[in-house]
């Protein structure tokens, strides 16, 4: 409730505003559903299939001259939640944000939902990625580069009560690009440094990812870091768009370093993934902050194909975290601007020290009906 109350509040500031401005003020509210389905070859009763609302969250965006205020809340799962939470001041080529959202750490995490290939991000994406955080964010673009750097708490705006980190992040990204019509090279990385937990005697770091699925109801890969001090993780990240063709890519790096003369923890994994449209022309790119995008075309039939691996397993250190690799196939159908339907399957090969519920390799099929407004 206190997150809804966040909400009314914005709502209202944004109508005493519209008062004395309202030809100057633009407001646009916004909703979206994902409504997800799978189905298990796993062999296990409690994991056949499954059906539910995986999101469903309403929010708004206002702008009055530079200014920006951006608001989602999340209702998923039974639990009111802020998502996104931004007030951002527009310079010419840039932009100053303030709030809760994503840091520019993969380009993968920082697409909506709603217009990725697949369900959810590479299972290697979601390993080296975090949630939102609650920070302050400067970006810089033009039509060759962009460029961003910011300095985060390492909790979001839902995690400031007695179970937040204290610990500060900082996090640059740096892209190079160069557009033709719909053809489009863009190449980059990111870096980002935390710092130590303060007021701890002996922090515990963690490393995981729910592999393809979240339906299993335990993360494939999970590493904890016991005396977990700094952490360092980087990025390399291409991607090319032509117009009938997409291809993208990440490589991780991480390395949490350990208090107490112990040996640093490292780990490391990536994924390509590629698309081809049997109908429509071209892909929506936000040059403001490096993000693909769903098909231009209102109407497209899209193929998909990616091959993710991840290794949170590190034989110096002695922590495992398990490692995995997965290939999935799929073809989304964009019915129009607002609603999409998504069908995949995925074959994933469990490795060594995985969560002790993946006994063996499986596949997965899943789909997902979707709407946005």
């Amino acid at each position: 409730m206190r997150a809804f109350k966040v909400l009314l509040l914005a709502v209202a500031l944004t109508a005493t505003t519209a008062v004395s401005a309202a030809d100057s003020l633009k407001v646009k509210f916004r909703s979206r559903a994902l409504l997800d389905a799978t189905a298990s070859g796993y062999g296990k009763d409690d994991v056949q299939g499954y059906f539910r609302l995986e999101d469903f969250r309403v929010g708004f965006k206002a702008n009055y001259g530079k200014y920006e205020l951006k608001a989602d809340i999340g209702l998923g799962g039974g639990k009111v939640a802020v998502k996104d939470l931004q007030f951002n001041y527009h310079f010419k080529n840039s932009v100053l944000s303030v709030g809760n959202g994503y840091e520019p750490f993969s380009m993968d995490m920082l697409i909506s939902t709603a217009d990725m290939r697949f369900n959810q991000s590479a299972s290697s994406v979601l390993a080296f990625t975090n949630s939102r955080k609650l920070g302050v964010t400067f970006h810089y673009y033009n039509d060759h580069c962009y460029l961003a750097t910011g300095v985060y708490t390492n909790n979001d705006i839902n995690h400031l009560g007695s179970d937040k980190k204290n610990s500060l992040v900082s996090t640059s990204r740096a892209v190079w690009r160069k557009r033709k019509g719909h053809n489009l090279l863009h190449v980059g990385g990111a870096f980002s440094f935390r710092t130590k937990d303060v007021n701890k005697d002996a922090p515990v770091g963690s490393l995981g990812s729910a592999g393809v699925t979240s339906m299993f109801g335990e993360d494939l890969l999970g590493a904890e870091i016991d005396h977990a001090g700094t952490e360092l993780k980087g990025l390399v990240e291409v991607l090319y768009t032509s117009r009938k063709m997409l291809l993208q890519g990440e490589y991780f790096y991480d390395r949490m370093n350990r208090t107490g003369g112990l040996e640093a923890y490292r780990a490391h994994g990536g994924y390509v993934q590629g698309s081809w449209l049997l109908a429509g022309e071209g892909f929506e790119y936000d040059a403001m902050y490096g993000i693909p995008g769903r098909p231009v075309s209102d109407k497209a039939i899209e193929l998909v194909a990616r091959f993710n691996y991840a290794n949170l397993n590190d034989g110096n250190s002695g922590i495992n975290g398990g490692v995995e690799k997965d290939l999935s196939l799929g073809v989304n159908f964009y019915l129009n601007k607002y609603i999409g339907f998504k069908l995949s399957g995925s074959y994933v090969w469990v490795g060594d020290h995985c969560g002790s519920f993946y006994d063996k390799d499986f596949f997965l099929a899943q789909a997902r009906l979707q709407y946005i407004f």
